[in-house]
């Protein structure tokens, strides 16, 4: 692990030394480095600069906060579950209204994560209309799985109707958006 602290040491270093012309005191929020020292590293030539980065073991300390390390992989794992929903959503032809309401989602958004997911033309426009017993189906499927959340109740309905996420909002729209 040394042989790692000190690389990470340097190359903290030199990214300090490359810096040296926009650094004030104040951009540090701990371990300040005084205007006084960051004048004199200014004053380095390339060669004591390279030097001041071989020795950044001597005077440079990198450690990792473990606890905001885990917090911050927790809610990356959240944000990457969240986006295969939006995937799954999108890949069942939610159309954009959908997923505004779902998740937020923006317009353009919408077309880009279409877009990376390969999917094109399907889901657009307005929906072909159902017939009354897929739209009953699609009603009743929606009326039984009332006890999840929406998100969860439309892939319910989906899976359970095997009709795409576009029909369903269709058949739905009227009686979920009073």
């Amino acid at each position: 692990m040394r042989n790692f602290e000190n690389k990470m040491s340097q190359a903290a270093v030199k990214t300090l030394v490359t810096s040296l012309s926009c650094l004030h005191a104040d951009h540090f929020d701990t371990n300040r480095v005084s205007d006084k020292l960051i004048a004199v590293m200014a004053k380095l030539n390339l060669t004591e600069q390279h030097a001041l980065v071989d020795r950044a073991k001597h005077f440079m300390e990198i450690k990792i906060d473990e606890n905001a390390l885990q917090r911050q992989l927790i809610e990356l794992e959240s944000l990457r579950e969240g986006q295969e929903l939006e995937d799954t959503f999108l890949l069942q032809g939610a159309p954009l209204v959908l997923m505004r309401r779902l998740f937020g989602m923006h317009a353009s958004e919408f077309s880009r994560r279409r877009n990376s997911l390969h999917i094109k033309g399907v889901s657009s426009g307005r929906p072909p209309q159902c017939d009354e017993q897929t739209e009953h189906a699609v009603w009743q499927c929606w009326q039984n799985n009332h006890h999840l959340d929406d998100r969860k109740r439309f892939l319910a309905v989906a899976e359970s109707t095997e009709v795409d996420l576009h029909i369903i909002w269709s058949a739905l729209r009227d009686h979920i958006d009073s």
